[in-house]
């Protein structure tokens, strides 16, 4: 596992399929998941949405039992693209893009991006990501960024957790251990602050409406470091 030619983090076809073990409930994840569903709920019915970095297909599959009518998960790793289609998800197409979604402007009515941020090596290329995601969305629609919290840093979770404790700035790489069913393995993220992500939609032409720091629903269900500290942000977007 190692970047791409765009310096994004890719996956091994055993790093994907580790990965591809993972579910929601009861993981770390579903914390920002709940969050999520929060602001999907009633503007997702039979509406045609982006997962952008979609990975092996969880978040889409999580877009669908919301009820989306269609969905288009995209992503840059072929590895991750092949598991995703393997699993015949209905209502869905799995796409493999480089920089360009293979869509027309303006012509799907919401997005997500659930922890993909932080694997974007740099401003500028998270910059392009906001801007793409805009491109493809009509007026109005809802963006929905989920990412890793800048106070996750430094914390052990239940699914993930940063063991260097060292301050870290804006676009530095550090080593995540991951927990998933299938094993564990380690991958290179990336350390954004709230201004970075803030910024990037703003420059891409997002209203920046609400930013959540969401926490566990039962505090008492956590003996890691989710009882103290929230995992992710949750940003919610309007073009």
């Amino acid at each position: 596992m190692g970047p791409d030619a765009g310096n994004r983090y890719s996956y091994t076809p055993a790093g994907a399929k580790m990965y591809s073990t993972f579910g929601i409930e009861g993981t770390t994840y579903e914390i920002g998941y709940d969050c999520v569903r929060e602001l999907l709920d009633g503007r997702i019915s039979g509406k045609v949405f982006i997962d952008f970095g979609c990975g092996t297909g969880r978040s889409t599959a999580f877009l669908k039992e919301l009820g989306a009518g269609y969905v288009y998960g995209v992503d840059h790793d072929q590895n991750m693209i092949d598991l995703a289609l393997a699993t015949n998800l209905d209502g869905a197409e799995f796409l493999f893009i480089a920089d360009t979604i293979p869509l027309p402007d303006e012509s799907v009515d919401g997005a997500v991006s659930l922890t993909v941020f932080v694997e974007i090596r740099t401003i500028d290329a998270m910059r392009r990501a906001c801007s793409e995601v805009a491109r493809v969305l009509r007026r109005g629609s809802l963006f929905i960024v989920m990412s890793i919290s800048p106070m996750a840093f430094g914390h052990i979770f239940r699914n993930f957790g940063y063991p260097a404790t060292e301050r870290l700035h804006s676009g530095a790489i550090t080593s995540a251990i991951v927990a998933a069913p299938g094993g564990q393995f380690s991958i290179d993220d990336t350390y954004w602050t709230e201004d970075d992500y803030r910024g990037a939609l703003s420059q891409a032409g997002f209203t920046v409406a609400a930013i959540d720091y969401p926490r566990p629903r039962d505090i008492s269900a956590w003996a890691t470091d989710e009882a103290t500290v929230p995992p992710f942000i949750v940003i919610k977007a309007i073009k």
